[in-house]
């Protein structure tokens, strides 16, 4: 673990470090699990797509990062546990926000929805180019919007589609890296400025450092410690770079 007062990474295992938390201790949890790629069985995970990512990206030992590891219902299985842990922590109109692929959406929402959150929207995040593939090439991801009672925003610009380019090879850290643009309007709508936002699939931080950039408080969780220390540097040089462009009045 390391950090500040603003925030704190801890490297472990998402449903072993919820149920450490405060309850009703966070404003959001914003986070992008591995997705699964569709197959209900073994065989069907394995001839599924890798969601658009390079042959060479799958062959470097990505193949938790890209989504392959779990069949449809382990997925499914995880997710409910971390919706249900995510109630817990989530302050009365916090908001879930869960990065996920169109093909596993319809299933997502419904295990989300079964931890007692209220599945309020579907966002769309348009990268601007076509990805991988043939025929009609995916644009874009979605995300779930759940909230635990009724709703509380911070922001009048919240809008259900964000047009935000996706962050270049060279500049990315993470297979699955966001950009930090995309994560700062979400921050901004479902958590107050002085609130808490939380992140179980921390990956390289990105979330993280959109909370420092708009003076939120952060909780990242990642179970794997290359990307754990990734996201403390990360995170540490926007402290840095916060404390010496203080925030607009």
């Amino acid at each position: 673990m390391m950090g500040d007062e603003q925030w704190q990474v801890i490297t472990g295992d998402c449903l072993d470090v919820m149920r450490t938390l405060a309850a009703g201790s966070v404003d959001a949890v914003i986070t992008d699990p591995p997705y699964c790629s569709g197959g209900l069985t073994e065989t069907q995970r394995k001839s599924a797509k890798f969601q658009g990512l390079r042959t060479q990206t799958i062959k470097n030992g990505q193949e938790w990062l890209v989504s392959d590891a779990m069949t449809t219902n382990g997925y499914l299985y995880l997710m409910r546990g971390v919706a249900n842990e995510a109630k817990r922590v989530l302050c009365d109109g916090g908001s879930l926000l869960v990065f996920c692929d169109w093909r596993m959406y319809p299933q997502l929402a419904g295990a989300l929805e079964s931890a007692g959150l209220r599945l309020q929207n579907l966002i769309v995040w348009d990268k601007g180019n076509a990805g991988l593939g043939r025929g009609f090439r995916p644009q874009h991801e979605l995300i779930a919007h759940l909230v635990h009672g009724t709703g509380k925003y911070h922001s009048k610009r919240g809008t259900n589609v964000y047009g935000t380019r996706r962050v270049g090879a060279v500049d990315r850290e993470h297979p699955t890296q966001k950009p930090a643009d995309l994560l700062r309007e979400l921050i901004e709508v479902v958590a107050a400025p002085d609130g808490a936002v939380l992140d179980p699939f921390m990956g390289s931080g990105t979330t993280g450092v959109a909370c420092i950039q708009t003076g939120r408080r952060f909780i990242g969780i990642e179970i794997d410690e290359g990307y754990a220390d990734i996201a403390r540097a990360r995170i540490a040089k926007a402290a840095e770079q916060a404390r010496q462009e203080p925030l607009p009045l």
